[in-house]
């Protein structure tokens, strides 16, 4: 049966499979303080086009995170892009048997032509999602109109992700040159003065 089954994927899924996913690029996502996953945008050439399939998002979560508030926040960011009550339908399913993540767990989501599925480290899940998800799904991170936006530069290759970062933290802050008559010598505050012989 489960061969079966592995036979069924493949046929399925045969241009995914068969796939050579080239990374566009990838970013941080951080809520506060804290570093919720790496979101990664692949596709066959290693570049994107609008509407350009098959295409990969790759998530690698660096906290634990229910399968219901993930799926939470995409409703959300659905909602915002007015994208059509399907697609919500198709979330709210979605929540009810998403499961949950822990660190270093990988969940892939691979958009077809017409039908898209996730992946969870290496077992594909059993939804299988229409053509107008796929393009709602891939909105959510690649559109200007999400609270992701800060990441469409990043996912699109655009902007180098943790380089740039980097050189932001470097910068060094602008120094005022002090001249002979502004230096007033002091004491440390812990100097002790009953060693200082007095005349």
């Amino acid at each position: 049966m489960k061969k079966i089954c592995l036979l069924w994927i493949s046929c399925l899924f045969s241009t995914a499979l068969l796939a050579q996913w080239k990374p566009v690029g990838n970013g941080d996502y951080d809520w506060g303080p804290f570093h919720v996953y790496n979101v990664s945008l692949y596709s066959e050439n290693g570049e994107y086009q609008d509407g350009q399939r098959p295409m990969m998002l790759s998530f690698k979560f660096a906290k634990p995170v229910e399968g219901r508030s993930f799926i939470i926040s995409l409703i959300k960011e659905i909602k915002g892009l007015d994208l059509g009550e399907n697609v919500e339908k198709n979330l709210e399913s979605l929540q009810r048997a998403f499961p949950d993540f822990v660190p270093n767990d990988i969940l892939s989501y691979i958009a077809l032509e017409d039908k898209g599925y996730f992946i969870l480290n290496d077992e594909v899940l059993e939804f299988t999602l229409d053509a107008q998800f796929n393009q709602a799904l891939l909105d959510i991170w690649l559109s200007p109109k999400t609270s992701f936006s800060k990441l469409q530069k990043k996912l699109l290759g655009k902007e180098q992700s943790s380089e740039l970062d980097i050189k932001e933290l470097m910068v060094k802050p602008e120094v005022q040159q002090l001249h002979e008559g502004d230096i007033e010598p002091q004491l440390p505050p812990n100097f002790e003065l009953n060693n200082i012989s007095r005349d």
